[in-house]
């Protein structure tokens, strides 16, 4: 166990490492002195090379060291018990290496295509992730070790001083992505330096609040943002510290607060002394600490919330959270982005983010406005009874004025703001998820192919966001949508057969038999490879890059669905346990698919 402890800090310490080789290779102008991969080739020597190779077998170790402790996780004796602590830690191990794996392509992308905004800002969003991963990993590694924290409860501790804390967490992150795409973009300049612009923009027009430029305006949005960001942070750490929380939080505390206050100080020394090397690699480690931070203290407490309340509790905001389906609702906005960056024609940054916010907004109110009118349903069905509605901590009128508010501001949105192809797309798609599919489900399942037209819309959406209009892309990227949720579904409908038959939910498993599934799910993965090589095939903008991408990507999905075979129908564990492999491949294969799109393009 302290070997595998061991490895883990060691993990930690060489990403935040990796990550500041990064950006010192960034911010010292030398990122494109290799421009091949993985290693260089034909540059010239010196310390922009050292730098540069510095970072890429820096990377090599840090995979390496996942690597060793997955096999620790393995097969450390530890982990037999099978606790609730011990559970899923190797697949968290095997997430991590994922994360480290496509981190490792993205950078590699990156520097064969020259530093794209889009690609760069995603390869350094990927590496917090895979942080947060092993900080995650670690925190359950010293619990086991440990013995149990004394408890928070008889203290001014509430559930709504833990949300805070994950609030500050995503304000955090959107901050610090929004700083790596204005670093990346270059419009970290666009209001010039020095002691005149720490506080105002210098533009053409004088020094102000709202510059008429673009990239001005963009700069001047992180400000603000980041502003907004230090007052959220600053509230929760009273808020904490008010609640009398033990010795090891408030220690977390202080450095939290520490850093998220120097991260605001760096920034306005880095505009005075315009940008200077050390002082914006400063401001971004201290960010990357904060972050760090703020995420320990969140586990912590989360964990000695687990001891005082029990798993399962439950507060307002986070009833709210649930009402939304932020899983789904995630994997539907990728879908919106990669059609916003598939389109031919460049948006701007603000019509961009509002497009997404309003589409983000119809997604959650068309979720929760679901749970509103399956209530009853869910509360029939083992992986449903304990949301909201259904335990009966919340109000059906609470969630249907919150939904209906939310589907009405965002399709108005739509309309006014982006575009009216875009709000009749998506008030298409909240209609049919809504009135269509919802209510057929019971009653026959055919209802899982209405179900996927909803679905397959957004990004389409998307793509309309940019160009207005319709064509021949848009509608391959929903043919390839509409068929991916067929066999998605399919293999979810098996491990959950039982529970939907007690909501009388009709699916193929227990209408049709469990042969024609496993039928229906190897077909619909060889047509869904077919459909994911029409817009290569027809090239309607994507490269050979793509193309060869894809032909692997199939192979290897359409192989773990062809195991199926292997299974006799009879052996009903091994075929739920199938299913299970094969959706979480499906979730894994939908958006490496739609990465390729974009990332090799």
């Amino acid at each position: 166990m302290i070997r595998t402890r061991t490895f883990s800090l060691l993990t930690i310490l060489f990403s935040i490492g990796l990550l500041l080789l990064g950006v010192m290779v960034h911010y010292s102008g030398n990122s494109l002195v290799c421009t091949s991969w993985p290693l260089c080739y034909g540059a010239d020597q010196g310390i922009n090379l050292s730098l540069n190779l510095g970072h890429r077998v820096l990377g090599l170790i840090v995979g390496l060291l996942t690597m060793t402790l997955i096999f620790f996780l393995r097969t450390d004796k530890a982990f037999e018990s099978k606790d609730e602590l011990s559970r899923g830690l190797l697949s968290l191990g095997f997430l991590a290496l994922f994360l480290v794996g496509l981190q490792g392509l993205m950078g590699g992308v990156a520097s064969l295509y020259r530093l794209p905004t889009i690609v760069n800002t995603s390869h350094f969003a990927l590496s917090l992730f895979f942080v947060a991963t092993i900080i995650f990993i670690d925190h359950r590694l010293a619990l086991i070790t440990q013995s149990k924290a004394s408890g928070i409860s008889g203290s001014k501790w509430s559930l709504g001083t833990s949300d805070s804390i994950t609030v500050s967490i995503v304000f955090l992150f959107a901050m610090i992505l929004l700083g790596a795409f204005v670093r990346h973009s270059g419009a970290m300049s666009a209001c010039g330096s020095g002691l005149d612009s720490i506080l105002l923009c210098s533009a053409d027009t004088g020094r102000t609040v709202w510059p008429p430029s673009g990239s001005g305006q963009v700069h001047m949005f992180y400000r603000f943002f980041s502003l907004g960001t230090w007052l959220i942070c600053a509230f929760t750490l009273v808020s904490v510290f008010k609640a009398n929380s033990t010795k090891v939080i408030r220690n977390f505390l202080i450095l939290a607060a520490l850093f998220v206050s120097a991260h605001q100080i760096l920034a306005l020394a880095s505009i005075a002394f315009s940008f200077t090397k050390v002082l914006t690699v400063l401001h971004f480690a201290s960010g990357i600490a904060a972050l760090g931070f703020f995420w320990k203290l969140k586990l912590l407490t989360t964990e000695l919330e687990n001891q005082d309340w029990g798993i399962d509790a439950h507060s307002p905001l986070r009833d709210i959270f649930s009402l939304t389906k932020p899983r789904l609702g995630s994997l539907v906005m990728a879908t919106v982005f990669v059609g916003m960056m598939l389109a031919p024609r460049p948006i701007m940054f603000f019509k961009a983010l509002g497009a997404f916010t309003f589409t983000f907004l119809l997604v959650m109110g068309a979720a929760a406005y679901n749970c509103w009118m399956e209530k009853d349903v869910d509360s029939l069905m083992d992986r449903t009874k304990d949301r909201p509605l259904p335990a009966g901590r919340m109000l059906p009128i609470t969630a249907f004025i919150f939904s209906s508010t939310l589907i009405l501001f965002a399709l108005y949105g739509l309309a006014v703001y982006v575009n009216m192809v875009t709000a009749i797309l998506g008030f298409t798609a909240a209609f049919l998820y809504l009135y269509a599919y919802t209510p057929l489900k019971q009653k026959n399942a055919v209802a899982l192919y209405v179900g996927a037209i909803p679905g397959a819309i957004p990004p389409v959406m998307g793509w309309t966001i940019v160009t207005g209009r319709m064509d021949q892309m848009a509608w391959a990227l929903f043919a390839i949508l509409f068929i991916w949720q067929l066999p998605h579904f399919l293999a979810i409908s098996i491990y959950h057969a039982k529970d939907y038959g007690k909501a009388k939910i009709k699916v193929y498993p227990n209408t049709s038999g469990l042969r024609l599934t496993q039928w229906g799910i190897l077909l619909l993965t060889i047509l869904l490879a077919v459909s994911s090589l029409v817009p290569w095939y027809f090239d309607l903008g994507v490269t050979d890059y793509y193309g060869h991408f894809a032909i692997i990507l199939n192979i290897i999905f359409t192989a773990v669905a062809m195991r199926v075979w292997i299974i006799k129908k009879e052996k009903e564990d091994l075929l739920r346990r199938w299913a299970r492999i094969y959706f979480i491949g499906s979730i894994i294969y939908l958006p490496l698919l739609l990465g390729g799109m974009i990332y090799l393009n």
